[in-house]
């Protein structure tokens, strides 16, 4: 079980990915194994942050289920904005990294 969360961890970001590069393709093809491969190694040094971030969700998730799931209203477009804020913190901090390189 551990070993695949792992990996689910690793693979998140490939949606996020695939989007950005069909953005910015000019046919608009994107591969989805070169999206999977550029998550795994974004996510690198970075799973325990978003294992810890979708740990923090599971409080409000409790209490979406006890108000008889109307909480899910405001839940789900709250944890998927948080999670592509987690995305975009990636991106700007790896483009960061990358242009201190060629200095």
């Amino acid at each position: 079980i551990v070993p695949g969360i792992i990996k689910t961890i690793s693979y998140s970001q490939a949606y996020f990915i695939y989007k950005d590069q069909k953005i910015l393709t000019e046919n608009g093809k994107v591969s989805a194994l070169d999206c999977i491969t550029e998550s795994r190694k974004m996510m690198d040094g970075h799973k325990w942050e978003y294992f810890v971030l979708q740990l923090s969700f599971i409080g409000w998730g409790i209490l979406s289920i006890l108000s008889l799931g109307i909480g899910f209203l405001w839940l789900k477009p709250y944890v998927y904005c948080t999670y592509a804020a987690f995305y975009n913190n990636l991106t700007e901090n790896s483009h960061f990294d990358e242009s201190l390189d060629d200095f």
